[in-house]
């Protein structure tokens, strides 16, 4: 009996420790456990992996329950705890950390629901249309989905408000880290969400929720080079009223540039590419300027004006905006829109071949220009489709990101309030004012009448050194024309006119725009190889001085440069930018804008920078030491931010 109840004793006394446990132990690892499953999640849905993002994220929010009611429990060990101040501190914290999980797992279900509901599912934003043979679509899904947007956003708020009010000083000194790196990954999501709230604000009147909407599409190659990317060759119009997209294809520019025929419009300040080259002032080729909002509206404004002149050049009478895509847009969202094979001529376009077929392959194979163009437009026609009926909608939004991203595709709105959001987002493909920085923007013309940008291999060097608070730079530009033969003629284009010497080793001619802050000081140009007077924007003053223009307030030198095969041609450029360097607290910083021309073969870009003499505690990210210098180097794929800074 005296052992029965001992061992009835000691089981009594087991439950009773496992009941004054309970609620800490519910508490801690119920924190513990959340953060985990919360950043698996984040994990898993950043990968695209919806099922495993699910789990996670569910076993995060079962956590943050667990949490809450380890701490609502009436446990005795907490009472008993609370006499000892550390651990009464710590419990005074854990109610805002218990409300921190719980609202970082509100925010994380309502995510999981718009990446599991909005592209796919029952739900989803695009569905199929009433006769089963298009797109629509669903504006109040749209909205549904800026409100769950507004909720999560709200989440994260209040997650960081807890965070905010949290004493570290009285947490373990291992936690304190996650406390810190959390609300910094608060207020980063808050800039997302502030930038997808936003876009679902405007979404449904883009969609032509508020009236019909009329597109302009341009789609511009880059075997040609423009300042936007490329000629535009072939056209589109996308019609949307209440969510349901029609498109009617226009086909060539030359239905609308009648015989190359050229136009006399007011142009505002910023127009002097077209100003001063006459073949500019048409609807297929005024987007000389890398600013696409200013090539964009003298797009349109020549199309309107050779409709006036023209009976048989159809353009619309509304354009709501003008989006701008090229061969390796269609590349990166090939996996949404699915292969296909083109009706007539029997190609099968897909991601792997889009870009060798539209860029090379087909001024070999179809030799003759008309039938060439009706290839060409076949798939233009199938890439449109394509985006108004996806075949897989989620990797069809992944490709429109990456090629906003990367101004494969631009786009200028007419409605102010839409536009401001585009330049928001960094969609308009504009120059950047980059106030407060050191800014260099390299931008290529082809005026060689060819397509040999195909082949074009451009880098482009900085070298930068401090001087006080100006910076003194010299810039070079090399061009490389690595094309091989025998090429296509129509590849050769106007380039192998002329003498034998041209017809055997044709050269190429490209014209450089070297963009640089308005306040710069040049001091010195040169030109490695051959230099031509061509066209009248870039000719030279002299040999040591270049062309110079301003746009969007930033001075612009220009040159063009005649290379032959299998060689190399650079322009330097030396300069002082004054009062580039910015002082924040006891540091000096230099900032530099980098931006991008989009291009089959993005240019090779190298920075350095050789700090002031005394410099210590450089912070450079992204940056390699080589001796006394700071190097950065890499394909410039899209527009950048660098920045150095040092203890002064």
């Amino acid at each position: 009996m005296i052992g029965v109840f001992a061992i009835a004793a000691t089981i009594a006394s087991l439950f009773l420790w496992a009941f004054m446990l309970a609620g800490p132990w519910r508490l801690a690892t119920g924190l513990l456990d959340a953060g985990d499953h919360l950043d698996r999640a984040q994990a898993k849905l950043s990968k695209g992996a919806l099922k495993d993002a699910r789990y996670e994220t569910l076993a995060g929010a079962a956590a943050a329950r667990r949490a809450r009611a380890g701490f609502d429990s009436d446990s005795p060990l907490l009472d008993l705890a609370r006499v000892v101040p550390r651990i009464d501190g710590i419990l005074d914290e854990s109610e805002l950390l218990v409300g921190a999980a719980e609202h970082s797992s509100d925010a994380a279900l309502g995510t999981l629901e718009i990446a599991q509901g909005a592209l796919r599912g029952p739900d989803r934003i695009v569905a199929e249309d009433e006769d089963g043979k298009g797109s629509v679509i669903q504006i109040d899904r749209v909205r549904e989905l800026g409100e769950v947007i507004s909720q999560v956003r709200t989440d994260i708020a209040a997650a960081a408000d807890d965070l905010a009010r949290v004493d570290p000083s009285v947490l373990p000194r291992r936690s304190r880290p996650r406390i810190e790196d959390a609300l910094t990954e608060a207020r980063s999501a808050d800039d997302l969400l502030a930038d997808a709230e936003a876009g679902f604000e405007i979404l449904p009147s883009f969609l032509g929720a508020e009236g019909p909407r009329s597109y302009l599409l341009g789609f511009q190659n880059p075997d040609e080079l423009r300042g936007t990317g490329g000629s535009i060759l072939r056209f589109a119009e996308l019609h949307i009223e209440d969510g349901v997209p029609t498109l009617e294809r226009g086909g060539s520019v030359y239905k609308i540039d009648q015989d190359r025929t050229t136009f006399d419009i007011p142009l505002p300040k910023d127009a002097w590419y077209v100003r001063s080259i006459e073949d500019a002032q048409r609807f297929g080729n005024a987007n000389w300027s890398p600013d696409w909002p200013l090539s964009s509206k003298l797009t349109v404004a020549y199309g309107r004006r050779a409709a006036r002149e023209f009976a048989d050049a159809e353009f619309p009478s509304r354009i709501d905006g003008v989006i701008g895509v090229d061969p390796m847009a269609v590349e990166k969202v090939m996996p949404g829109v699915g292969a296909y094979v083109l009706p007539d001529y029997r190609n099968r376009i897909t991601a792997d071949s889009v870009l060798y077929f539209v860029l090379y392959k087909a001024y070999a194979a179809y030799p003759i220009a008309a039938q060439r163009r009706a290839v060409l437009q076949e798939v233009v026609d199938g890439f449109y489709d394509g985006l108004i009926d996806p075949t897989h909608p989620t990797e069809l939004a992944q490709g429109l990101g990456e090629a906003l991203r990367f101004k494969n595709m631009q786009i200028w709105m007419a409605d102010h309030r839409e536009q401001d959001f585009v330049e928001r987002m960094e969609w308009d493909g504009g120059i950047r004012k980059a106030s407060g920085s050191d800014y260099l923007y390299v931008v290529e013309q082809n005026v060689g009448g060819n397509k040999f940008d195909y082949f074009d291999d451009q880098s482009t060097e900085m070298d930068i050194a401090i001087d006080g608070r100006d910076v003194r730079v010299r810039t070079s530009v090399s061009i490389t024309h690595s094309v091989f033969f025998p090429q296509p003629r129509w590849v050769l284009g106007d380039s192998s006119k002329g003498d034998a010497a041209k017809k055997a080793s044709p050269p190429h001619r490209p014209m450089i725009n070297v963009y640089v802050p308005g306040a710069a000081e040049l001091s010195s140009a040169e030109v490695r190889g051959t230099r031509l007077d061509t066209p009248f924007p870039a000719i030279w003053p002299s040999d040591t001085v270049p062309a110079e223009h301003t746009e969007r307030g930033k001075k612009v030198w220009s040159t063009t440069l005649d290379i032959l095969p299998e060689e190399t041609g650079t322009v330097r450029f030396g300069y002082r930018v004054p009062g580039v360097i910015r002082t924040d607290g006891d540091r000096s910083v230099y900032r530099l804008v980098l931006q991008h021309q989009p291009k089959v073969q993005p240019e090779t870009m190298t920075v350095s920078l050789t700090p002031p003499p005394g410099a210590t505690d450089i912070d450079a990210p992204g940056w390699v030491r080589e001796g006394k210098r700071l190097v950065w180097s890499k394909s410039l794929k899209e527009d950048l931010v660098l920045e150095v800074s040092w203890q002064r």
